[in-house]
């Protein structure tokens, strides 16, 4: 006779802790990032991002977002994901339209980024894509803060899938300097 063994409830509950535990938020979006200025930083030669340019208002909506117009810049993009680096904030310098540099600010993460490292190719955007991605039209949900007199976006958060989990992305853009002459 064979006895069927059942497994106290209690004794579960750690293992479905674990399991759930690499799960992404049900609501996309962006905690503070409580090492991070609201505005631009000035340091040496770079400007502090221009306000003059047009700014959405409240009514923007996917795919009316405008470009961001200097195409020289740098600034701190931290990324929210299910992806070794979420969280982590990295330094991305942008010539030409182009990421031409982007380095880990402090290590850590899923992936043991260390400061200083560079990002992997592909990880790091220009602050026009994140835009691209404010402008996505057939996603599930887009949240976008884009604050008024600004002329680019503070974060971007992307739910590309009502179906989907762990597919969310989230972008924070902070301390934009603009190189002199640029845009």
């Amino acid at each position: 006779m064979t006895h069927l063994r059942s497994t106290p409830p209690l004794m579960v509950l750690p293992l479905l802790a674990v399991l759930l535990a690499g799960c992404g938020d049900s609501e996309p979006g962006l905690g503070a990032d409580p090492t991070a200025s609201d505005s631009a930083v000035e340091t040496g030669d770079p400007t502090p991002t221009p306000t003059t340019s047009p700014t959405p208002t409240t009514s923007a909506t996917p795919g009316t977002y405008p470009d961001f117009a200097p195409t020289d810049y740098s600034y701190t993009l931290t990324l929210t994901c299910y992806c070794p680096d979420a969280g982590l904030p990295i330094r991305v310098t942008v010539a030409g339209d182009e990421v031409v540099e982007a380095v880990y600010l402090r290590g850590g993460g899923r992936g043991g980024a260390v400061a200083g490292e560079d990002v992997p190719p592909g990880r790091a955007a220009t602050i026009d894509e994140v835009i691209e991605a404010a402008n996505t039209e057939d996603a599930y949900r887009v949240e976008v803060d884009w604050p008024e007199g600004q002329d680019h976006p503070s974060s971007v958060s992307v739910d590309r899938s009502k179906l989907t989990v762990d597919e969310e992305v989230g972008y924070r853009v902070r301390d934009v300097e603009v190189a002199v002459g640029s845009g």
